[in-house]
């Protein structure tokens, strides 16, 4: 097991101690809920820059660290609908496309290929990285600096649903070349 790897199943085990900290009965829980999430969504930059630097790349490195930031920014979305910070439209949106995107992934899996993330799934995970920090930052219905944050958040969620269609759509028109191969190996069984 790598260190890349473990970094990625680190921010996967760390969704159950962010998600309680977000429900603690304390008035210090919201700010212990961020410095965990920035925390868990550090992990992320981390494990690639070591992964790259130590040749560790790997098939388990690419899948895992798809899995562990799905993990970590949908059960968010959750709680930010849950408590009005985010259009539940948008947490629709983008957790079809993770499912869509996912399904794709397991389809090219079994036909023996790996995808990896391009560009504009970075992009939107950057965005929706940020979104989630920005709204866990704020708090909905609230004046001062709390009630900018929402306000900033919700529009930086709507750059991350923008992103999350057009990295939708970069993945899926692989989908009829994956579907090929996969095709092409179930009739040689």
């Amino acid at each position: 097991m790598s260190l890349a790897n473990q970094l990625t199943l680190i921010r996967l085990v760390a969704v159950v101690p962010v998600m309680g900290a977000l429900y603690l009965p304390f008035e210090w829980a919201r700010p212990l809920a961020v410095v965990l999430y920035a925390a868990a969504i550090l992990t992320d930059y981390f494990d690639g820059i070591v992964a790259r630097r130590n040749n560790e790349v790997t098939g388990f490195g690419k899948l895992m660290d798809s899995i562990a930031d799905k993990a970590l920014i949908v059960s968010h979305f959750f709680a930010l609908v849950g408590e009005h910070s985010m259009a539940a439209w948008m947490a629709a949106v983008m957790v079809i496309r993770e499912f869509a995107v996912t399904g794709l992934r397991m389809v090219a899996l079994e036909a023996g290929e790996v995808i990896a993330a391009n560009k504009w799934g970075k992009a939107k995970m950057n965005a929706q990285s940020l979104a989630v920090f920005i709204l866990l930052l704020g708090k909905p219905g609230a004046g001062g600096w709390q009630g900018a944050m929402s306000e900033i958040g919700w529009w930086v969620m709507l750059v991350a649903v923008v992103l999350t269609v057009l990295s939708g759509w970069s993945y899926l028109k692989d989908t009829p070349r994956i579907l090929s191969i996969t095709s092409k190996r179930d009739q040689r069984l």
